[in-house]
């Protein structure tokens, strides 16, 4: 297998993470106007199930590859590759906002 420079890492990483927060917006709005919204109690217990699910499988996606690259006295790469996910979710985050100052 080719080895991947580990700024394309970081950047995989991002979109990743970018890809999936979409998903988990477009479902919310799916349901928020097919069915009602929990009342109370329920829906908190919802919303906060979903933030634990999401910070595990976004923690998984930006540092999983680090630790396992850590836990195998890789530091500086995994350090290196946590440095351009930071960077490139950074870019994505300002391209969105460019993109909703453009459209509002």
């Amino acid at each position: 297998m080719k080895k991947l420079n580990p700024s394309i890492i970081g950047f995989l990483q991002a979109l990743g993470v970018a890809i999936y927060c979409a998903l988990i917006v477009m479902v919310m709005n799916y349901f928020g106007k097919v069915f009602f919204a929990p009342p109370g109690f329920l829906g908190s217990l919802l919303i906060l199930m979903l933030l634990v699910f999401s910070a595990g499988v976004t923690g998984s996606i930006v540092f999983g590859y680090a630790a396992y690259l850590a836990f195998h006295k890789r530091v500086k790469e995994a350090l290196v590759i946590l440095g351009f996910t930071a960077l490139y979710s950074v870019a994505i985050i300002i391209f969105v906002l460019v993109l909703i100052s453009a459209f509002s």
